[in-house]
């Protein structure tokens, strides 16, 4: 049935798009191009779902001759073209403001949008590219000097646990905790390369670096540390540049969850009884840092809770999406995020309901008949 089908289409296809030349038939795939599905009606769902490029490729590549073309025109001219201009200005004028402000990332993301809507967005593509050039320069520096203080910290107490005088050189005590010391340094430093490693896969060169140089920080004489690095230097956006300032003690502050000193698994428990399963697994965190038994299955448990729990709503989120009910959408997949902010998948769908949601607001707000120019991009 289903080749039956696909012989159909196809058949259909052919005959409806075939040219008779001299006797001979002849197929223009470049003409086709479909043209029978654009219509006046997919255009104007796509314009009211807030889809403005999509509707106005529709009308472009609308054949002259279809009855609805000159309502698809109209549609184009008293509508999509506005919207398009309207919400072209709109993100622009974030964009700079942004940038003005000292805030490139949300300055890159927003020159990305109105890049969306422009006909020449190849300036707007560039100032895209020095807005994040410049954000992740904030970032790398941020980085750097956190991981730069931490293990200068580390390597200070290196040698903290020698047999002070009136000790025995080999007190077993003092060997022992400096052989936890010496541990937890080595797995710190193996640590380090293996982000180091994941960094650079996932396309975060910049991150990357900071690993790297921690560990060989931590292990100088690390051969393949030393590979790594050079891989992961010649991976570096140009024109980011590795910051030279030294470690030191850092002014800043930032807000820190309150977590208690000491839990127990009742408590833990309670709160997965509950459903507040982020709660329970910074709770289970600390019992399994005090030895706690059965920490790890209680962990295991809570975070199998929370995938699903996560999946749960993100589903729900999509159910509304489908039905064109994003507010709904946008809570369910907020939760899910909030959830596992690690998950891509949510964190995309959320961020693009969230500029879908804007888009339509925008066009609320602004109504149909407000006039309005382009931008000197398009001039």
């Amino acid at each position: 049935m289903l080749r039956f089908l696909s012989f159909a289409v196809l058949a259909f296809l052919l005959s409806s798009c075939a040219m008779i030349d001299g006797g001979k038939a002849s197929f223009d795939f470049g003409k086709a191009s479909f043209s029978f599905f654009k219509t006046y009606a997919s255009a104007k769902k796509d314009f009211e779902r807030g889809r403005i490029m999509e509707a106005r490729a529709t009308v472009l590549a609308m054949d002259k001759s279809r009855e609805d073309y000159a309502q698809a025109r109209k549609l184009l001219q008293r509508k999509i073209e506005p919207a398009r201009i309207r919400l072209l200005n709109h993100y622009t004028t974030i964009a700079k403001q942004a940038e003005s402000q000292g805030e490139p990332y949300t300055a890159m993301q927003e020159y990305e949008q109105a890049s969306t809507f422009s006909l020449k967005p190849k300036a707007l593509l560039k100032k895209r590219q020095e807005m994040e050039l410049q954000f992740r320069q904030i970032r790398m520096n941020a980085l750097l000097k956190v991981r730069r203080e931490e293990d200068s910290e580390w390597l200070a107490h290196q040698d903290d646990f020698e047999p002070p005088k009136g000790v025995s050189a080999k007190d077993e005590v003092f060997r022992r905790e400096h052989e936890k010391f010496q541990d937890a340094l080595e797995e710190r430093s193996d640590l380090a390369y293996s982000e180091a490693k994941r960094f650079l896969r996932k396309g975060y060169p910049a991150v990357a670096y900071m690993e790297i140089e921690s560990h060989l920080r931590l292990e100088p004489d690390s051969q393949s540390g030393k590979e790594l690095k050079s891989e992961i230097k010649a991976a570096l956006p140009k024109g980011l540049v590795i910051p030279s300032f030294n470690a030191g003690k850092s002014s800043a502050t930032s807000k820190r969850v309150v977590l208690p000193k000491s839990v127990t698994a009742k408590q833990i428990k309670a709160l997965m009884k509950k459903g507040d399963w982020l709660t329970a697994k910074r709770y289970a965190l600390v019992y399994r840092r005090e030895g706690g038994k059965s920490a790890s299955k209680l962990l295991k448990q809570i975070q199998t809770s929370l995938a699903a729990d996560a999946e749960a709503k993100f589903n729900r989120g999509t159910f509304f999406y489908r039905r064109e009910d994003l507010d709904r959408a946008i809570q369910y997949w907020s939760e899910a995020v909030a959830l596992m902010p690690e998950n891509t998948e949510y964190v995309e769908a959320l961020r693009r309901a969230q500029q879908l949601n804007d888009r339509l607001e925008l066009l609320r707000q602004s109504g149909e008949s407000e006039p309005v120019k382009p931008t000197e991009q398009e001039k």
